[in-house]
């Protein structure tokens, strides 16, 4: 009988444990200071199939420190209303207040972010996903203008090229500083010809009232001369803050992004 209990007990020792899976608390220490975030990992998870991940970056108003508020956004909204249609892990970055992504040690926040997930996690690395709404959105143009190699499809909801009208001095001037294609001639075409190699799917509603529509109908015709792999959807009547739900709703976009491969 204690024969059998040793058995018991080596191969319960012996045998992996179950991942963790749902939204998950993590942290990471960088430049001294410590940032919070969260991974989504499906509840089918298991380290034998190389998943997908998207890295997904918030609007403006979701900075902190709690590394939580961030999910309160549309896309981490979506997955928990229907999980079915994301079978990927999901990193969810949050930025420090008084930032937005387009400061430098933000950009390099998400990266460690994901390189750390990457470094966790079963991913395959040929399916690399970025997108972002509004502030977001923005962001990502500029990862992906900055590490172009990393991802294989970008899809934006309601994001700018050009820094807004209202930013503060010292963030239109980062992002003068930060971003090359901010400062060229044309940022339309200079952003097109860094990103032509990605995929992406933009989406904008014409009734936004805080991001011009233009921002995103100058990108794609950038986009489009540059030969790139583009896709636009605009809402008609739709707002900033109508547009994210709509758009991480549409099924044919979600299915077209899981397609993508470097």
């Amino acid at each position: 009988m204690r024969k059998a209990w040793l058995v018991a007990i080596v191969l319960l020792n012996a045998s992996p444990l179950p991942a963790q899976t749902g939204f998950l608390d993590r942290a990471i220490t960088m430049h001294g200071e410590t940032y919070r975030y969260q991974v989504y990992v499906p509840s089918d998870y298991t380290v034998q199939t190389k998943w997908p991940v998207i890295v997904s970056l918030h609007g403006n108003g979701d900075q902190g420190s709690d590394g939580m508020y961030q999910t309160n956004a549309a896309f981490a909204r979506r997955i928990r209303d229907n999980r079915g249609p994301f079978p990927a892990i999901v990193v969810f970055p949050q930025g420090k207040v008084g930032t937005r992504w387009l400061y430098p040690e933000m950009q390099e926040l998400v990266i460690a972010e994901l390189d750390r997930t990457i470094a966790e996690f079963s991913i395959d690395a040929a399916r690399v996903y970025l997108t972002g709404y509004s502030m977001g959105a923005t962001g990502s143009y500029r990862l992906a203008f900055k590490w172009p190699a990393r991802f294989a499809a970008l899809v934006t909801v309601a994001g700018r090229v050009e820094p807004g009208a209202g930013y503060a001095a010292i963030e239109s001037e980062t992002d003068r500083r930060t971003n090359a294609f901010v400062t060229a001639p044309d940022p339309f075409a200079a952003l097109a010809a860094g990103i032509r190699h990605i995929p992406i799917w933009i989406v904008h509603g014409d009734a936004d009232e805080q991001v011009p529509v233009a921002q995103s109908r100058q990108l794609v015709s950038a986009l489009q001369h540059a030969r790139a792999d583009v896709h636009y959807t605009e809402l008609a009547a739709v707002t900033h803050s109508g547009v994210p739900s709509r758009a991480y709703a549409d099924s044919t976009l979600v299915q077209w992004l899981f397609a993508q491969h470097r």
